[in-house]
């Protein structure tokens, strides 16, 4: 039987061989640094990385631990260009290696390495590489235009890069770059090199300038295939004060009235821009004295923001070809556009039409203003004056007469002459507007002529009534709706004294003094005591003698031969003047019992003059009464100023008189010029049309 000795002796070599075998197991590997295994390389802005770059997790003596599954992230480290690194930074390890397959950056530049972090383990820088450009895909100003002077160099040199689409500047780009001006402030040209080829992918433009002084400029640069680029807004100031130019010219007036519009004078530098910080004073003079006049009013004034406005200058002699001198120390001085000033014109009449007003001046010759649309003004003077000008033809009209949109008139010896407007009222056989006279058809004698809204009717010297144009309502009086281009007598055989054409209605006064009207009646303008349409002439209630009648928009007035006025019709805003607003379809008497010597009915307003001269005017109100007010009146109410008129005319929204002494005044709305004063400002009283008699 063994011994105990025996047993442990044979344990002995077992225990040996374990822990022998214990000694030489090896201890698993630990995760201690990061190293980039595929470095960046050389690349382009905005394209991928490749070869993809490679980070390992690795232990202490360098090896990758392939089972490692750290997270690790890149980003910029040496970022010289200011670039992004895009792409995805962070990548979960695989068999110990992250690999990061998208990454770029968006800005060139040479010098950038990227950094590698991961919790608990140390980092990794990676070596040097560079980004390049893309291709050239913009232009990019790169030193913008700064304020400058007119004609003077722009400072510093603008300059324009060569981009690839992510704003890098191609340095291999050599393009041709060209500059135009962009938005054009001024009436500025580009000067200088405007074509230069790009060097290291810039191109810099080193003598631009701009002669043209301006607020807002921009330039614009274009290459062929690449987006162009506009410059931020820049300002170009005038140069230094040279000379001095007139921005306003003297326009030709009347002797003693103000030279309007104002006479302005600028002073600019050697290239035409109006130095505005300039405040030299500067003095006008007559340079060319066509009629020896004397020059009146402020003839020295001090420049604002580079300009001398002189608001009150006069010549009280007439001639043609006068000029006006500017000067001022240290300046080149300037002369002055050569104008006419004119003998006053002495209106012995004025009718207002519904835009428009005309006037016969001494002489018979016809002159109007207002708006000239349809050629009503009887002169080529474009849309609109707010001056008298002469009626084409140098006709010696005795008698006047405006309506809506033509006017009409008659020559001392009869003769009917019609313009503006034309579906039929000129009378002359066609519907072609003109701008000038052109005889009314049938060679009549004519003793009156009177323009409406939309016809025309006249007296033969033989007391026969004709009316002609539109006769929807008829207001034509020839027992039809027919419309006629061409005079067509009026039914009934009447003898007349005198007819008004009013809006869609006429009526006429015998030579027996017995009033009839025919037309549109549904406001009782016809006066017969029913609101019934007549197509023929139908007698006025009331038995009334009268010397006058006339017809308005709405409604029709008559002055007795006792010198009473009645009138008819609307009385929607008091134009009967009876002291209410109730239209009546028979005469009533105006209220006051002021004895007139003429009346005239406007739209919906009447006026009248005693046979003193004073005026006064009654119904709508929007300044064409001349009171100074704006409101309505039912009963007459004086014209302001204390004026004595010889003659006077309602018009739509204005009203107008001419003074015995021949000066011509219009009052209400103005918005078309139809004031005559120079201006189109409103006057709820008289102002003195421009050029007339003082």
């Amino acid at each position: 039987m063994p011994t105990r000795t025996g047993s442990r002796d044979r344990l002995l070599p077992i225990a040996a061989t374990l822990l022998a075998i214990a000694c030489e197991t090896t201890p698993p590997a630990v995760p201690a640094k990061l190293t980039f295994t595929v470095q960046p390389a050389l690349a382009t802005a905005g394209s991928l990385i490749n070869p993809a770059v490679a980070v390992a997790v690795q232990d202490a003596e360098g090896n990758t631990i392939t089972s490692a599954i750290n997270t690790i992230t890149l980003a910029v480290n040496g970022n010289a260009g200011g670039g992004t690194l895009l792409g995805a930074t962070t990548v979960t390890a695989v068999h110990g290696v992250a690999v990061f397959p998208n990454l770029h950056i968006d800005i060139a530049s040479t010098g950038y390495t990227l950094s590698a972090t991961s919790p608990n383990l140390s980092g990794a820088t990676s070596t040097l590489f560079a980004v390049a450009a893309g291709p050239a895909s913009k232009l990019v100003f790169t030193v913008q235009p700064a304020l400058t002077t007119a004609a003077a160099t722009i400072t510093p040199a603008v300059a324009v890069a060569v981009q690839d689409a992510h704003g890098n500047t191609v340095t291999t780009a050599t393009y041709t770059v060209l500059m135009a001006i962009g938005n054009p402030a001024g009436s500025g040209i580009l000067g200088g090199t405007t074509s230069v080829a790009a060097v290291n992918g810039v191109a810099t433009f080193s003598n631009l300038s701009i002669n043209g002084a301006g607020t807002g400029y921009t330039l614009v640069a274009a290459v062929p295939n690449l987006s162009s680029a506009i410059s931020i807004p820049f300002t170009v100031a005038a140069g230094p004060a040279s000379k001095l130019v007139f921005t306003v010219q003297p326009a030709a007036t009347v002797a003693g009235v103000t030279i309007l519009p104002a006479v302005a004078v600028a002073i600019q530098d050697l290239f035409g821009n109006t130095v505005t910080t300039a405040t030299n004073s500067v003095t006008v003079s007559i340079g060319s004295n066509a009629g020896s006049g004397t020059l009146s009013g402020t003839t020295t004034v001090a420049a604002v923001s580079g300009v001398a406005t002189f608001y009150d200058l006069s010549i009280n002699s007439a001639g043609v070809g006068y000029t006006l001198t500017a000067a001022a120390a240290n300046l080149s001085g300037s002369a002055s556009a050569a104008f006419s000033i004119q003998v006053p014109l002495v209106f012995t009449t004025i009718a207002a039409g519904y835009f428009f007003s005309c006037g016969i001046a001494t002489g018979g010759l016809a002159y109007c203003w207002g708006t000239n649309g349809s050629g009503q003004l009887g002169a080529d003077v474009g849309s609109q004056s707010s001056i008298p000008v002469a009626v084409s033809g140098g006709f010696s009209f005795a008698t006047l007469s405006a309506g809506r949109d033509h006017s009409c008139g008659l020559t001392t010896g009869g003769s009917a002459y019609c313009w503006g407007q034309n579906s039929g009222l000129l009378g002359n056989g066609t519907t072609a507007n003109s701008s000038t006279p052109v005889a009314v058809a049938g060679g009549l004698s004519f003793a009156t002529v009177s323009a409406g809204y939309s016809h025309t009717c006249g007296v033969t010297t033989g007391g026969t009534g004709y009316c002609w144009g539109f006769n929807g309502n008829g207001e034509l009086g020839n027992g039809s709706l027919t419309q006629s281009n061409v005079p067509f007598p009026v039914s009934g055989g009447l003898t007349f004294a005198s007819i008004s054409p009013g809006r869609d209605f006429t009526c006429g006064l015998t030579t027996a003094g017995v009033a009839y009207c025919w037309g549109i009646n549904s406001d009782g303008e016809l006066g017969d005591g029913t609101q019934t349409l007549r197509t023929s002439p139908t007698l006025v209630s009331g038995q009334l003698t009268f010397a006058r009648v006339t017809a308005g928009g709405f409604h029709a007035c008559g002055l007795t031969t006792g010198g009473l006025a009645y009138c008819w019709g609307s009385d929607f805003s008091g134009q009967l003047g009876n002291g209410t607003t109730n239209s009546s379809s028979v005469p009533v008497a105006v209220s006051g019992g002021t004895v007139f010597a003429t009346l005239s009915a406007g739209n919906r307003h009447t006026c009248g003059l005693t046979p003193g001269g004073i005026a006064y005017c009654w119904g709508e109100n929007a300044g064409m009464l001349g009171n100074g007010a704006s409101s309505n009146s039912s009963t007459p109410v004086a014209v302001a100023g204390g004026r004595t008129f010889g003659a006077i005319s309602a018009g739509r929204f204005h009203s107008c008189g001419a003074t015995t002494g021949g000066a011509g005044y219009c009052w209400g709305n103005n918005a078309d010029g139809k004031l005559g004063d120079g201006s189109f400002v409103n006057s709820f009283v008289p102002v003195r049309v421009r050029g007339s008699a003082p």
